[in-house]
Order: structure tokens, then sequence, then C-alpha cells
């Protein structure tokens, strides 16, 4: 696969002060959310063979350009911030959570940063695609012809984000340009490719939460010994040896125990061991809940996303 192909190319060649302070307001697109606390700006960013990607970028009620803001990127931006635009008529809760933690002086201050997923490859972006090559072949040749479109995309949307997204970002918002003032947090799949991302790119970012984090890495149909072996422990191997130094980065990882999360335990154990044979320990940088009776939804994110945001962004005493 062609990691910089058309459009991302063209704007890696792009002074990021032009593609940042020009263009922000050619891709400025009307809002298809609202928020209740807090701004949403929307834009709608030049991604892959000639498409585009919509982020959604909020800012906190009492935002100041004067002062300087951690950032963080959340995955499926469609589903953030307003439950009457979503598919499911759930949400996250983020404006309310984000802006209540800001005001309280609970964390520093932060921006959200929403991408939206794309709904047909939403699976082939968020699977670990470095993880791929410790799989057998012919297995990996098959999920990429019936699950994935025909080829794994999560370096290049990976890529897209470091070297597009956030350039755009830091030129066009008051937030900080260091790595331990970035992350990412995603659910389900969203979760892995957050993990994922910090194994490729802790340059970048300074730590995620993965909530529900997918830990089968497969449908409910195709769960068992089979995904267990040929995806799950091959994918543990490839954390062992990509994983940072749990010094460097701060992690959170959780799940539910009811719906689709009911059937995560025996993955999730496979992943907390791998965590902590590479040094991952509970305390200030590493962080690992199960949270009874919640299921695997927007409502159960939203009712503990201040969890893991206090836990990225606790504000220093």
């Amino acid at each position: 696969m062609k990691l910089f192909s058309g459009v991302l190319a063209l704007l890696l060649l792009v002074p990021c002060s032009f593609y940042a302070q020009k263009n922000k307001r050619l891709w400025l697109v009307p809002n298809n959310q609202s928020a209740s606390h807090g701004t949403l700006e929307s834009f709608k960013l030049p991604f892959r063979d000639s498409t585009t990607r919509q982020v959604v970028v909020w800012l906190p009620s009492n935002y100041n350009p004067q002062l300087e803001y951690a950032t963080i990127y959340m995955h499926d931006g469609q589903m953030l911030f307003d439950s009457t635009t979503t598919w499911n008529k759930k949400e996250w809760r983020v404006d309310e959570t984000a802006d209540s933690l800001i005001s309280n002086g609970i964390t520093r201050p932060f921006i959200v940063v929403g991408i939206y997923n794309d709904p047909p490859n939403r699976y082939a972006e968020f699977f670990p695609q470095q993880a791929s090559l410790y799989m057998d072949t012919a297995y990996v040749s098959t999920l990429t012809s019936s699950l994935w479109n025909g080829e794994l995309r999560a370096d290049y949307y990976l890529e897209w984000i470091t070297k597009a997204l956030i350039p755009f970002v830091d030129k066009s918002y008051s937030v900080s340009h260091k790595r331990e003032d970035r992350f990412l947090i995603g659910s389900s799949m969203g979760g892995l490719i957050s993990l994922y991302g910090l194994t490729q790119k802790s340059k970048t970012f300074g730590g995620a939460a993965c909530l529900s984090i997918h830990t089968p890495m497969i449908n409910l149909q195709m769960m068992g010994d089979d995904a267990m072996n040929q995806l799950v422990l091959p994918f543990n191997t490839y954390l062992s040896k990509t994983l940072p130094s749990p010094k460097k980065v701060k992690l959170y990882i959780d799940r539910g125990t009811e719906t689709l999360d009911a059937y995560y335990g025996p993955y999730h154990d496979v992943l907390l061991s791998t965590m902590k044979k590479c040094g991952y320990e509970t305390g200030a940088n590493y962080s690992t809940l199960v949270w009874e009776k919640t299921a695997h939804d927007e409502v159960s994110w939203a009712n503990r996303l201040a969890f893991p945001m206090k836990f990225l962004l606790i504000k220093d005493e």
C-alpha cells in the first residue's frame, strides 16, 4: 500500500502555516452536531484518493487564545457531542464532561479534536496494521478480502493524523506542541487504534485511553480459539516488542461486563498480562479497570469518561 497517496502527499508539500491559516476558512463546514457547553467548529480536510475526512474541534467555554491547551484526539467523532445526529441516538457527552473538568480546575485546559470515522473502512483503519506481520499470512489474506475492503489502512490513518491533521490543529488553535500534551481516546476498535497509535507514534502522543478496547480484534461471530491464536496472541507479541516505556507515556485501559464487553474477559486478560510483562504497573502512568454492569455503548462510555480524562490530564498540584 502506498502510504502517501494523492492529496496527503500534496499536503505534506504545503507549508503548515499556509495549510492552517489560509485554508481553515476554506475547509470550514456547517456543524452537523451541536454542543451545550463550549464551541464546535467543523472541517472537511483532504484525506486520500480525492476524498475528505470530517473533523470537529471542541473548544471549552472559557477558551482563551492567549493560553496554551493540551489536545485530545478522539476517534468516531460523529458520536461525541450530539445524540440527535447519531445513528443510535446516543453520545459520549464530551462537551459536558470536558467543560466541567476544566472549569472546576480538575484537569489542565484542553481541546478535543473528533475525527469522523468512514463506516465502510472503519475496521480496516482501526485494525493494528503492523501486528498483521506476526499473523498467519493466509488467515490475514482471508480477513483482508472479507472484512477490510482489500487492504489495511491503519498506518495511513495514523500518518494522516500526525502529518496533516496535527499540523492543521497546531497552527489553527492555541495548543501545546509537546508530545506530553497530546492524547488519543477511543472505544472498542477505537480503543484498539489508540493503543496501536501509541506504539507507532509515541514521539507524537504522550498517552492514550482505550475504553472497552476490542481485545478479540474480530466480530462476535468469529470469536473463539481461532481468533485467540490467529489474532490476539500475535498482536500481543507485537505489543511486547513495540510498547513504549511506561515511564514515557500514560495509558488507561478498561472494559465493561455487559453486552459485547461480556465476551472480552479472556482476551482482556491476555492484554493485561502483556502489559505487566512490559513493565506497566498500576500507578500515575498506567491504569486498568473493569466497570461492572456497564455495556458496550456511548451511554456507558459517557458515564465514565471523566475518569480517563482526569487520569491523562490531571492538573499539577
